[in-house]
């Protein structure tokens, strides 16, 4: 019996896979030989030299690296995942820093926006002390007139009247004041005469100063002492403009000036 083998890398001797032929004779003592025979057989290849063999590593091959792709995929994806979060707190923390310059820009702002208001009502306080003036100032007219009519033969003097003039050169100078203070309130109330004369246009210069006055938060009295009138003429100029602001009875006025001079923000 023969058995055909082949070597392998190893040194070891394996059984070879294909088609053979045996081909054999026989030759007797005398030296002799007989006609060659040959037979044809086929040799089967190992188990793991087979097609499917084949197929199996070329499935096992794919698999491998289908599974050594979806592992550089994860560590990939979860790489980037950290970098999407890092990115984010990142933004976070830069968001906060301009919302912190910001903060800090608004309050700046107000700071100068105050020391700012502050002057200017400084400078509103000083003019309305001129108005004062003013009042006190026409209260002296009328008082000077007062005694000239009650003097005895109703002649005045010429000094008399120089007084009179003098007083009432000092009653010019107050005119300019008030514009001065007008000019000054609109600033610091964001042109609140201005916008009111614009949506009332009825308004009179005496309606628009005792809006300025009442937007002041000033009594009927320290009023009627600026507008030189009595506190009954302050009440009905009062009920005037209520009139032609078409106030409904259960709205403050001074609200209503208030609101206006600062509109609600929706």
């Amino acid at each position: 019996m023969v058995r055909l083998v082949k070597k392998s890398r190893k040194g070891l001797y394996e059984p070879a896979g294909g088609n053979y032929k045996f081909r054999i004779k026989a030759k007797n003592n005398l030296g002799d030989e007989s006609s060659i025979t040959s037979y044809s057989f086929i040799v089967l290849p190992p188990w793991y030299q087979t097609t499917w063999a084949y197929i199996l590593y070329v499935i096992l091959s794919i698999g491998i690296v289908y599974l050594v792709y979806a592992k550089q995929q994860k560590i990939f994806l979860e790489q980037q995942k950290k970098h999407e979060e890092e990115q984010k707190r990142l933004q976070y923390l830069h968001q906060l820093e301009i919302e912190k310059s910001e903060k800090e820009i608004v309050t700046l702002k107000n700071k100068n926006l105050q020391a700012e208001i502050e002057h200017k009502n400084t400078e509103l306080a000083s003019v309305a002390m001129h108005l004062v003036q003013k009042g006190e100032l026409l209260g002296n007219i009328k008082e000077e007139l007062m005694r000239l009519k009650r003097s005895p033969n109703g002649d005045a003097s010429t000094g008399d009247y120089k007084k009179l003039i003098h007083i009432l050169g000092e009653e010019d100078k107050m005119d300019k004041d008030w514009e001065h203070f007008a000019a000054h309130f609109d600033k610091v109330h964001s042109n609140f005469l201005r916008n009111l004369k614009a949506c009332h246009p009825s308004l009179s210069a005496h309606e628009l100063k005792l809006c300025a006055y009442l937007l002041m938060n000033l009594s009927s009295k320290e009023i009627a002492q600026l507008m030189n009138i009595s506190v009954r003429g302050v009440e009905i100029s009062r009920y005037r403009l209520r009139k032609k602001f078409k106030i409904p009875p259960e709205t403050n006025l001074f609200n209503f000036l208030l609101e206006f001079s600062f509109p609600k923000v929706e």
